[in-house]
């Protein structure tokens, strides 16, 4: 009975993050992936995802920014099943993300800067375990259990699969004002809409235990599973920018939580009904909360000559709120959680913008919130590249780079499972100014 309470809790929370903290992702430009340290940044419109007070002190014009990253993940799950603790089975999946644009707009004018955005905040593309996962046999087990009322029963996945996708995208829209030449500050809000899919299957065959302790086969079962979940919500977004001396700029921004109540469609769900209360995560109409955290950022960079500038980052993630106020959509157990770095910009030529940048994440998962279906490992990320000015209008950016993970390992049901991920990114964007 455990068994299947804890894997009902965890089934439906597939996390694919790049880099941020749960669900929540930073890498909404190519620019970023140039330079971690956008959030004091004043030179580009893509800026609005990192320093929106700071878009005044772009020239006067419309401002264009797209691009397109692309994500070569791979992630493991080595488990050492409990029917049979000598051998060690390795679940993978490879499949990456090979389209995630964004689209950023601004207009300034005198001391205004209006702008919008399309980005994806979170998600992240899609997981495929093409041998299945761990948990399928544990969830199957536990379901066997029930329906036979004895703990005597287990299953053994055969074969299967199981893939999933989150996709959250976003528009922003809001506006910035420059009070003097020190001081601005920019409101804005943003809608974003997701959609989560899980589309499985897996043939069991099932043994029974007798009272010596042996087991025997008894039976087979089949799975199904194809559910979609989706939700949608805005939040609000506070950002200053402080210029106290000349080549020092402070910026700082403040995004409230995002409340996202997902409610569940269900085309097929080989294991439900079962007569406990969990397990409504896939009944058809069935409604549970997955916030985003807010989120308190900012940054400070100092321009120590025409070439070369220096600049920190850090976002705060109050990722304890955000599990209080999901309804169990967030494990309790995650701590808040941030991000700290340091990049620099230097001028190869009058051209040519060169960026370097490490970032080290710590998304507050521990082995209490590690599961086959969420395992958000802490990271170290490294990431460059060039900004080529093709004329005073018109620029590209190429840039790309790795995350680094920390391995993870799990509890209760997971205690045997040892989780890893690899992350190489890389992506192509373009500016383009009217003036």
């Amino acid at each position: 009975m455990k068994i299947l309470v804890n894997v009902l809790l965890v089934t439906l929370c597939f996390g694919i993050t790049y880099a941020g903290n749960i669900d929540y992702l930073t890498n909404r430009s190519v620019n970023y992936f140039r330079n971690f340290t956008r959030n004091s940044a004043t030179d580009g419109a893509d800026i609005i995802s990192y320093n929106p007070a700071g878009l005044v002190f772009l020239e006067e014009g419309f401002h264009i920014s797209f691009g397109n990253e692309f994500l070569l993940k791979n992630y493991t799950i080595d488990a050492v099943p409990f029917w049979d603790t000598t051998s060690v089975i390795t679940y993978e999946s490879n499949e990456h993300t090979l389209f995630y644009p964004d689209l950023n707009i601004v207009y300034r004018t005198g001391d205004w800067a209006v702008f919008g955005a399309f980005t994806v905040p979170a998600g992240g593309g899609a997981l495929d375990y093409k041998e299945g996962i761990y948990a399928m046999s544990l969830l199957e087990t536990g379901y066997q259990r029930v329906i036979n009322g004895s703990p005597a029963y287990f299953a053994v996945m055969n074969e299967g699969s199981i893939k999933a996708s989150s996709t959250y995208i976003a528009g922003t829209a809001g506006a910035s004002y420059a009070v003097n030449d020190m001081f601005s500050f920019s409101l804005a809000s943003r809608y974003t809409s997701a959609r989560k899919t899980y589309d499985g299957q897996a043939d069991f065959t099932i043994f029974f235990t007798d009272s010596t302790g042996t087991p025997a086969p008894v039976g087979t079962s089949s799975r199904v599973l194809d559910v979609e979940k989706t939700a949608n919500g805005f939040n609000g977004i506070v950002s200053v920018d402080v210029v106290p001396v000349e080549n020092l700029n402070i910026a700082l921004k403040y995004e409230t939580n995002t409340a996202l109540e997902f409610e569940t469609s269900v085309t097929e769900n080989g294991w439900a009904p079962v007569p406990l209360p969990d397990s409504s995560f896939a009944v058809e109409g069935y409604k549970q909360r997955r916030d985003l955290p807010a989120i308190l950022s900012g940054g400070i960079s100092y321009q120590f000559s025409p070439e070369f500038k220096l600049s920190t980052i850090f976002n705060y993630y109050f990722v304890e709120d955000a599990a209080e106020d999901s309804l169990n959509g967030i494990d309790n157990d995650y701590k808040n959680g941030l991000d700290i770095g340091i990049g620099i910009d230097y001028q190869i030529s009058p051209r040519i913008l060169g960026g370097l940048a490490y970032l080290r994440s710590d998304l507050g998962g521990s082995e209490d919130t590690f599961s086959d279906l969420e395992y958000n490992l802490d990271c170290h990320c490294i990431g460059g590249g060039i900004r080529y000015s093709v004329n005073e209008e018109f620029a590209l950016t190429l840039a790309g780079g790795r995350n680094i993970y920390d391995e993870g390992h799990g509890s209760e049901s997971f205690e045997n499972c040892t989780y890893n991920k690899k992350v190489w990114y890389f992506g192509l964007g373009a500016e383009v100014s009217f003036r």
